[in-house]
């Protein structure tokens, strides 16, 4: 089970102990499972263990988060009690400060600084994400250091945006404002001096270009809103002030003191910042950059150093890269050459490295460890998958993306033979090895002969226009575990073409039918945890590591449609690389914060003293009857066609936005979406200007909107498939590409992994199903490709250099493609009517008069067998259940529980009568009561 802290034995790796603090809830003892990003360390005289925890538990009071002070017995060094009234905790409050509206006390905003969004609404400068969305007020406590005589403890508080200290004995925080997101702590060998590392650099001023993180105005470069420098706070402890502020590289987390010097990682500059404490100012910088690149254009993005340990007596820094999946072999000295001697290979995202300097080695925790999967039928020391990954949920392995399974490097310190080694193997780990797709990445020529993939970036494509669908949350085989000649589980595929429960069998013809022609891809995969990491693995090719390592609750904000500075990586993403470019380009709906809704006759609503932006928005049955009205010409415009506005602070996706389009919002139908899309390209197709790339983002497939589950899902089955008709009867079909893929799979049952999610290439330059094949046959592609496989072959088509190691190393999806295809596979491709009506589920639904329809039951006569007493009793509690977990959080990605999501939709697609998967009952909504309110603990 989740647990706060492990203790283990740092010579055989054998965990001695296993802790949640316990606290008084009324009568009873419950535990608070809940860490936080990092903060552990002991005391000096190794009596006390100190650490941070976010205070997401519901049971304490909103807006105060914890460090707690730990007992240990000395000849064990296990936990023996938190020093209170045996055994509940002393826990230090430490809570975030906000005044009586909600606002941080201790930010300045300017009229040029940015809000943030929920999803929904406008939260202005000043006001967190937490506190609208879910009422949780934390201060986010971060890094730790104690003084050296263990009388005084200091806490880094991420929200609050200041360092606090208090007292062990008598634990009453006063605090210090240091600069914007600060990360960590450390303190000099006198004790008189506290350093503080700011991610987000200085607090913002006015005059500059600023982006929003979690209320605190951040200064921001222009035009990608990535943080525009990072700082280190000089804190004189005897009087607890700010003395002075260094300047660093962007995003600086980690520190350690080498004699007189202090080392600075900085994630985003992929540097370390060497400061002479004697002076405060940083004497030089090392370059940490990854030893690949496109070529002649220096080292990839993306090493994320994160944590320092130094060996003084060697003169060696060990620097855990958190993108690299490595320890990086540091020579710190001034002025050298070469200053990596080398790099260990450890786990998935490395977030932390000491040295254990009596037994010679380094211990390395690493945030993502071994992913879900675990470590195979039989790991480490005879133990089997079962005990070593949290995959095995329920009995079921590998199907779960939330899941992922933290662990702890213990690396001997290597010999120089060694160390060469190692570093191969990390080359190998990352792909780095992939000569060819690096070497591919530039030099093409415009005078090349075109192909449908190019073989250099540069080279031209016969492919001139690219369109990217971006789904919602599913795994494969939900979707297409029921394809013959695929590799699915046909039980688990509930919204599938042949449903065995559903009152509506037919779900998905449209997916079905789309892999009758183009490629069945059974192994394509979603590096994705949810959608706060998802549609920046997108749009960024990668969750940049202030963005991951918030994984798995988010606390500090929820950056799946951007919204955040610190979800930006410097390089910006692929909007801001079409502009450098020169691309044509148009957004529907991706990356956007918000819509503003203006319809005639209704007056927004205000909440201390800024509009909800969403207070005027129609219902779900306005838009439908909108689209129904418009498809049936009974309207020349859809009726709200002028009352959409998007917003984003990010300048170069507004250049590219189609405004009317909607974002994410579960209220909206997917119809109405491709209805407004359908406009525009009409119109650009009419006109000869179809840009080269496109985004749409439909997202009824999330389900929990009005209508039920299968509903849901057959109305963004529909919109995939009428997308593709009106693209494949256009005149520029005959060069284009569609790429199809969800931002996750995080909210369904997978047989091979969580991870794995139904991705489309469709185009008459893939390989097609001949029309005269005998009926059920695919083309199965089972190469491994993931959602950045799609982005490296969208640049290999446009022209579009890399933005990091993960799209340059990615090899584009080369096998899918041919050049010279049979003029069969030019031919168009019609959609398939749904075979689900969606408005199934929508209590009371009428539509227009004057379409001339009978109303639609809110629920039609059960197909197969009606429902028994206890399938009945089972069903309203679910749908009542339903109501509770997403009332209000239409607009809001994930803000629900996944596991609470996963089982309903199972519910009801199976008919309230089949077991969740690995379960031997049908279990009622009560089970799921605490997740209707909050997340679930922790589980890395």
């Amino acid at each position: 089970a989740p647990q706060v802290v492990t203790i283990f034995n740092t010579q055989t790796g054998a965990i001695l102990q296993t802790y949640s603090p316990p606290y008084l809830s009324g009568t009873k003892t419950k535990y608070d499972t809940d860490g936080a990003g990092k903060g552990i360390m002991y005391t000096p005289d190794g009596l006390h263990l100190l650490f941070s925890q976010d205070g997401y538990n519901s049971a304490y009071k909103s807006g105060t988060a914890y460090v707690t002070i730990a007992n240990l017995d000395p000849s064990t060094g296990l936990i023996t009690s938190t020093g209170g009234t045996n055994p509940y905790p002393t826990l230090v409050a430490v809570p975030i400060d906000i005044n009586s509206q909600n606002y941080l006390t201790n930010v300045t905003c300017f009229p040029n600084s940015p809000g943030g969004t929920t999803g929904s609404i406008n939260i202005p400068c000043g006001q967190t994400v937490s506190i609208v969305s879910d009422s949780t007020f934390t201060s986010y406590p971060m890094g730790l250091a104690i003084s050296p005589d263990g009388s005084t403890a200091y806490a880094v508080l991420d929200n609050n945006d200041t360092l606090a200290k208090f007292s062990l004995t008598a634990p009453a925080p006063t605090e210090v404002i240091v600069g914007a997101v600060p990360n960590s702590v450390v303190i000099s060998p006198d004790g008189k001096t506290a350093y503080v590392s700011n991610e987000a650099g200085p607090m913002a001023s006015p005059n500059l270009f600023q982006e929003y993180s979690n209320g605190t105005p951040v200064v921001a470069a222009y035009p990608t809103g990535a943080t525009l420098v990072g700082t280190v706070s000089v804190i004189n402890l005897g009087t607890f002030t700010v003395t002075g502020t260094i300047f660093t590289g962007l995003h600086p987390t980690g520190m350690a003191f080498w004699g007189k010097y202090l080392l600075v990682a900085n994630a985003y500059s992929d540097s370390i910042s060497v400061i002479d404490t004697t002076i405060n100012r940083v004497a030089w910088t090392i370059n940490l950059g990854l030893p690949i690149g496109v070529p002649g254009q220096g080292s990839a993005y993306g090493a994320g150093p994160n944590s320092i340990a130094v060996d003084a007596a060697n003169n060696i820094a060990y620097v855990a890269l958190y993108n690299a999946n490595a320890i990086a072999v540091v020579n710190p000295s001034e002025g050298a050459a070469d200053p990596v001697i080398g790099m260990i290979p450890v786990a998935y995202a490395p977030s932390s490295v000491v040295l254990d300097a009596a037994d010679n080695a380094l211990l390395v925790a690493n945030d993502k460890g071994i992913g879900t999967a675990g470590f195979g039928p039989v790991g480490p020391l005879g133990t089997n998958t079962a005990e070593n990954s949290y995959a095995k949920y329920y009995g079921v392995s590998g199907f779960n993306s939330h899941q992922d399974l933290g662990t702890v490097s213990i690396v001997p310190i290597p010999n120089g033979t060694t160390l060469a080694a190692m570093t191969t193997q990390v080359y190998q780990n990352n792909h780095w090895d992939l000569a060819a797709n690096i070497a591919s990445a530039a030099g093409g020529s415009p005078f090349t002969k075109p192909v449908a993939i190019p073989a250099k970036i540069g080279d031209p494509s016969k492919i001139k226009h690219v369109f990217v669908i971006i789904r919602e949350n599913r795994t494969y085989d939900q979707i297409l575990g029921d394809v013959a000649g695929g590799n699915g589980d046909a039980g688990l595929a509930v919204f599938g073409d042949e449903s065995t429960y559903a009152e509506y069998p037919v779900i998905t013809p449209n997916a079905h039918a789309l892999v009758e022609r183009f490629p069945l891809l059974d192994n394509f995969y979603d590096p994705s945890r949810q959608s706060a990491d998802g549609h920046n693995w997108i749009v960024q090719a990668m969750a940049p590591y202030s963005d991951d390592i918030q994984s798995p609750d988010w606390l500090r904000d929820y950056p799946s449609n951007g919204g955040d500075a610190l979800a930006y990586q410097k390089k910006g993403n692929l909007y801001d690389l079409a502009a450098r470019t020169g691309i044509t380009m148009k957004n529907y709906g991706e990356y956007i914060e918000y819509n503003t809704f203006t319809v005639p006759g209704c007056t927004p609503t205000t909440m201390n003293g800024f509009v909800i932006t969403d207070s005027c928005e129609p219902t779900w049955t306005q838009f439908y009857n909108d689209t129904l009205e418009y498809e049936n010409g009974k309207e020349p415009q859809l009726q709200y066609y002028n009352t959409i506005g998007s917003v984003s602070p990010l300048p170069n996706v507004m250049k590219y936005t189609v405004q009317n389009y909607p974002q994410f919002d579960l209220n909206i139908p997917d119809q109405y979406r491709v209805d407004v899309w359908e406009q525009d390209f009409a119109k650009d197709v009419a006109a000869g200007k179809v840009p080269q790339l496109e985004f749409m983002w439909i997202s009824s497939d999330h389900t929990g909107g009005p209508p039920n589950a299968t509903a849901m899902q057959a109305d963004n089955d529909l919109a995939l498939g009428r997308f593709v008709d009106i693209i494949s009867h256009s005149a520029i079909w005959s060069s284009s590409a569609i790429f199809v893929e969800e931002d996750d799979a995080q909210n369904g049952v997978d047989h091979v992994d969580g991870h794995r999610s139904p991705g489309y290439v469709i185009s008459p330059y893939v390989n097609q199903v001949p029309p005269q094949a005998d009926s059920g046959t695919v083309i199965e592609e089972r190469t491994f490709y993931t959602q950045v496989n799609m982005t490296r072959t969208i640049e290999q088509i446009l022209g579009l250099t890399p933005m990091n190691q993960n799209d340059l190393v990615a090899s584009p999806m080369r096998t899918l493609f041919i050049d010279n295809p049979p003029r069969d596979n030019f031919n168009s491709w019609t959609h398939v009517a749904n075979g689900v009506p969606l408005t199934y589920g929508v209590a009371g639904y009428v539509p227009p008069a004057n379409l001339g329809l009978n109303p639609v039951s809110p629920r039609p006569p059960v197909k197969h067998l009606k429902d028994s007493p206890a399938a009945a009793a089972l069903r309203a509690g679910w749908l009542q259940k339903k109501a509770e977990i997403f009332a209000g959080k239409y607009h809001t990605p994930d803000a629900e529980d996944p596991d609470t999501v996963s089982h309903y939709n199972w519910y009801e697609a199976t008919g309230f009568v089949v077991p969740f998967p690995g379960e031997k009952t049908v279990r009622p909504a009560s089970d799921f009561n605490r997740q209707a309110t909050t997340q679930p603990d922790s589980d890395d």
